[in-house]
This record gives structure tokens, C-alpha cells and sequence, in this order.
């Protein structure tokens, strides 16, 4: 016969046993890998003497192609010469009259080491969300997933400015 206090040191011990071999393994959660990536729309113009016309409009069919990520991204006319500098001007005023805003335009005198190729260049920079591809779940191995991994991904797919949320540090 076992002693009392024994007995009931067994029975505990049993049942923690009992109950422990039932906990299903927890794994660690990792949040989703994103990485933010720039990618420019730029356009180059010479503009030819007496010509001013015809890169003003090269430039406007540029931009209404591309509007969607003109009217949401910051925009860079750079000039380089001063026909460049005239259509640079002009244009700048005429995004502004179309309701950009005047901290989203930058109007720069480029430096001369373009070879005086181009007269002006026009630059909009927006920042593409790349997510991880999800692991499609299988039977039995769903705990052993990434947790949110189409939601989070379609999230930061959402974004307009995805860049505003990196730190700055």
C-alpha cells in the first residue's frame, strides 16, 4: 500500500501528465516581409529651336498617361538650359492651375552633365508594395502557418503612399 501523501503526489503527477501530452505545439508568429521598392517615371525632352509647341505637348500627353501617379506622387522638372527652364516654368504653373499641390513640385536646375542631351526632364518616383507569396494551407498543417499573411499582404497592397509608414530613422 502506497503512503497518502504519495498517493496524492502520484495522482497530480498523472494528471499534469495527462493534461500536458493534449497542448498542441504553439510556434512563434513572424510578421509578413514587405519591402517597399522606388521605381521612376521619367521623361526626357530636347526641345528644338522655335519647337517649344511640340515638347509642351509630348510633355502634357506624358503626364495625362500617367496622371494617376502624377496627381499622388511628388513631381521633379529638372531643367537644364534656359528653353528648358522656360517650359519647366510654364508647366509648373500649369500642374499647379490643375490642383497639384505646391509642396508635391519641385522645379530644379539640373546640373550640366547630361551633355546638354536634354533640355528638360520630367520625374515622378512611386514606391511599389513587393509582399512574400503565401504558402497555400494543407490539411493537418494549419497551425503551422503564417497567420494573416493574405490580409497583411493586401493591406500594404492597398496603400496609396506605402512610404509614409516606413520609419525615418
Amino acid at each position: 500500500m502506497i503512503p497518502k501523501k504519495y498517493f496524492k503526489l502520484l495522482v497530480l503527477s498523472i494528471l499534469t501528465l495527462i493534461l500536458s501530452a493534449c497542448v498542441d505545439r504553439i510556434e512563434e508568429r513572424s510578421g509578413a516581409e514587405i519591402q517597399i521598392v522606388p521605381v521612376t517615371y521619367a521623361l526626357s525632352l530636347s526641345i528644338k529651336a522655335g519647337k517649344k509647341n511640340l515638347a509642351w505637348d509630348e510633355l502634357n500627353e506624358y503626364v495625362e498617361q500617367h496622371w494617376d501617379k502624377v496627381s499622388r506622387q511628388a513631381v521633379k522638372l529638372t531643367w537644364y538650359t534656359d528653353s528648358g527652364k522656360s517650359l519647366a516654368s510654364d508647366y509648373h504653373a500649369y500642374l499647379l492651375k490643375k490642383g497639384l499641390n505646391r509642396t508635391q513640385l519641385q522645379l530644379i536646375h539640373g546640373a550640366t552633365t547630361n551633355d546638354g542631351k536634354f533640355d528638360l526632364e520630367f520625374q515622378t518616383i512611386v514606391h511599389k508594395v513587393v509582399v512574400e507569396t503565401c504558402r497555400y494551407e494543407k490539411v493537418g498543417s494549419i497551425d503551422s502557418s503564417e497567420l494573416g499573411c493574405y490580409s497583411e499582404g493586401a493591406r500594404w497592397q492597398s496603400m496609396v503612399n506605402p512610404e509614409k509608414m516606413l520609419s525615418t530613422n
